[in-house]
């Protein structure tokens, strides 16, 4: 018996389609976003993440609370049942961090049990120039991964958990303190597991600098919506689906969303001085948006503060 892990519903749904043989398990989770509490899959925990998505993103909390419980469940009876465990990830801070999460509750949930854990992390593909993910990929082309398959090892298995209890100090706790736990962790076990290395690497430039308080995104969006002021200065700004695409696609080393995207720019736009100006009749789309949505109905623009701190 053989369980796959995927990151998300692309490549569960490509694996359906390919060669490969096993039950498959989507898993659901974005620790980009929201608390991120070392023991993640407790009540308190998990309650506070639900509530953070409903309020930020617009994702129910009974939503997000079964989708929880339904998926560790599944893969709790996949290891009580000494199945093998199958994690495809691939190389960006979205997958790693997930990774980094479930390789640390394996080894605190089931710490007495021998578990049968392998990997694919898909950092590459032949003839594919910019490779994103596995979502991009035919199923014939998914299944050629299967050979690059191997076992967990359990030094690699620790040096995981370690990760995350790093990226979750990162998250919790001070800029400071964040960034010490991840650059000790860098120093620590980076060799180890060289691709969740860059993808932490990549964590601190998310984190707010001593200059300006921005991290790597945020920066970039003004970069870009002040590049966009530069070609027409008269337009009353740029569409969020044309921002997102600017900036996701300068930063394939985060894996974000749209949904994170438009979260972090209520962040911008909020408050009495704000680095940006979003018009708009409505506010930025959440989770039960109805599609296609019309982007031409909003405009953003630099702020006078977001202006200043690229001068």
């Amino acid at each position: 018996m053989m369980l796959h892990v995927t990151n998300g519903d692309s490549t569960a749904q490509l694996l359906q389609k390919s060669s490969i043989s096993g039950t498959i398990l989507p898993w659901r989770e974005s620790w980009i976003d929201g608390p991120a509490a070392l023991d993640w899959w407790e009540e308190q925990a998990q309650q506070a993440r639900a509530e953070w998505f409903e309020r930020e993103l617009g994702v129910p909390q009974f939503l997000y609370i079964e989708q929880c419980k339904s998926q560790q469940s599944q893969l709790t009876q996949a290891v009580m049942g000494g199945e093998e465990i199958v994690l495809w990830f691939e190389y960006d801070l979205f997958d790693q961090a997930m990774l980094a999460a479930l390789l640390y509750w394996f080894s605190k949930a089931f710490e007495s049990i021998p578990l049968n854990l392998s990997w694919i992390v898909a950092t590459e593909v032949p003839g594919v120039a910019d490779f994103r993910g596995l979502g991009q990929l035919s199923p014939e082309q998914v299944a050629a991964f299967w050979p690059q398959r191997r076992e967990v090892a359990t030094d690699e298995q620790a040096a995981a958990a370690r990760a995350w209890a790093a990226y979750s100090a990162a998250a919790d706790a001070s800029d400071i303190d964040g960034r010490e736990a991840i650059t000790h962790w860098l120093r620590l076990d980076g060799e180890k597991l060289p691709v969740m290395a860059e993808a932490l690497a990549f964590q601190l430039k998310r984190l707010p600098s001593e200059a300006d308080s921005l991290g790597i995104v945020e920066r970039l969006t003004l970069q870009e919506l002040e590049s966009a002021l530069n070609v027409s200065p008269d337009a009353d700004g740029v569409t969020p689906d044309k921002l997102f695409g600017a900036v996701s696609s300068a930063l394939p080393m985060l894996g974000m969303g749209d949904l994170s995207y438009w979260s972090m720019l209520n962040a911008m736009a909020a408050g009495d001085d704000p680095l940006i100006q979003v018009s708009g009749d409505r506010p930025l789309p959440g989770f039960a948006a109805a599609h296609p949505i019309n982007w031409k109905q909003w405009a953003i623009r630099l702020a006078p503060r977001g202006q200043r701190l690229l001068d």
